[in-house]
């Protein structure tokens, strides 16, 4: 059965949007998925599902969300060979090694139109910090996260494609996590 990640946009930031992570394990497997476990609080899900294609894991997930939270949240999948594709391609690998909080990654919804990145990459600020490689963004937050306005929401909205952004620490672990079951290899402990 294959394995999908699956990244929740938005969730557990405000009083708002809180969605235990317990819970959504519980209504996801009830939904179909099994050995579901997530990764943090923010909204990183992996689990075995029969479904074969991205937009079916991303609605049955978001159409569980919303009955059973009363949340709309953003669903972006990606397979385990996606996220190492993602971590191959990594333009930022020297960075990533000395500050790895400081490199993200943004996953989109889709591959965002040419005249889109060439509007977004115009900007010069942006042109040694910032690559979309496919329907990925990476982000090199050289002089801090919080200490600027080009956060995720700021990205998607340049480029028209909807997406959730992770840190490469990130990253790494849900790669870990979605090859430790693999055979011949011991299960790990997460939630």
């Amino acid at each position: 059965m294959p394995v999908w990640v699956c990244l929740l946009r938005g969730v557990n930031l405000g009083k708002q949007r809180k969605l235990p992570m317990p819970a959504l394990r519980a209504a996801l497997t009830a939904a179909g998925m099994t050995d579901v476990r997530t990764y943090l609080q923010s909204g990183n899900v992996i689990a075995h599902s029969p479904l074969r294609a991205h937009r079916q894991v991303s609605d049955l997930a978001r159409a569980v969300i919303a009955a059973q939270f009363s949340l709309d949240v953003p669903v972006i999948t990606r397979r385990p060979a996606e996220i190492d594709n993602v971590i191959a391609a990594n333009p930022f690998p020297s960075q990533a090694a000395q500050r790895a909080h400081l490199i993200r990654v943004i996953f989109l919804a889709a591959v965002p139109h040419a005249d889109r990145i060439g509007q977004l990459m115009s900007d010069s600020s942006l042109q040694e910090t910032c690559r979309v490689i496919g329907s990925h963004v990476y982000v090199d937050y050289v002089r801090g996260y919080h200490n600027t306005g080009r956060t995720a929401p700021w990205f998607t909205r340049i480029l028209g494609v909807d997406g959730t952004e992770r840190n490469w620490r990130t990253v790494l672990a849900l790669s870990a996590i979605t090859h430790e079951r693999a055979p011949g290899k011991t299960q790990g402990k997460t939630t």
